[in-house]
């Protein structure tokens, strides 16, 4: 799983010295595919995550992936790990968030996981079947990968997928990255410099300001 620590007298201390621009610890290149049923509803989302070179090589290492020391993970390691990065505790939303007209829309737990390594970077995969399969022709659909407090950076470099329908666009909105920084370094300095250095900083939804939005459309049945 990706360990995550709060921010604490991190956040705090870059407050103090005037560095208060965003520092996630973690960088992911995320992929996603929207799968729809043979009744046209929206009903899993599958997900890719390329985690970093540094990061592949700490799980890689931490793991034992890596039996032969030859600097590339062993398929049948890779297997066998596939899963255990979303491992999460529960109550853990997995940092993909669908809505409907604002509302988010529950997903279930994870399934279908694989693992394997390209280019200097373990990349993962699992699927989150929704709930309830969802008529995405009511309201407005949007998808996000993110992570709340920012540990983690997801990057979606290329066009998510639509697969079980031909009648589906989706349109990317960019985040605003600019204003993401300067939000989050108004946060940052408002926090009380008086108070116990080693105190939790609350920071919700912080990552949110740093995702990209995605809108998905698909025609009206006549």
């Amino acid at each position: 799983m990706i360990w995550r620590i709060p921010l604490s007298c991190l956040a705090l201390s870059a407050v103090l010295s005037g560095a208060a621009q965003a520092h996630p610890h973690v960088f992911i290149d995320a992929a996603f595919e929207l799968v729809f049923d043979d009744a046209g509803r929206l009903a899993a989302v599958r997900i890719d995550w390329a985690y970093d070179e540094f990061y592949s090589l700490m799980l890689i290492e931490e793991n034992g992936l890596d039996a032969d020391g030859d600097g590339t993970p062993e398929q049948a390691s890779l297997d066998a790990y596939a899963g255990h990065d979303v491992d999460w505790a529960a109550g853990f939303p997995g940092d993909f968030v669908l809505a409907q007209d604002g509302a988010e829309v529950a997903l279930d737990g994870p399934v279908r996981h694989r693992a394997r390594f390209e280019a200097g970077r373990v990349i993962t995969s699992h699927v989150r079947p929704l709930a309830a399969p969802l008529d995405a022709t009511e309201g407005v659909v949007t998808a996000r990968a993110y992570d709340p407090t920012y540990f983690v950076a997801y990057d979606v470099p290329a066009a998510p997928v639509i697969s079980g329908r031909e009648d589906c666009r989706i349109r990317r909105e960019k985040a605003d990255r600019a204003a993401a920084e300067a939000e989050y370094g108004d946060q940052l300095a408002a926090v009380d410099a008086g108070s116990d250095p080693f105190a939790v900083v609350e920071l919700p939804d912080i990552g949110a300001l740093f995702a990209d939005r995605f809108v998905l459309s698909c025609a009206v049945s006549s």
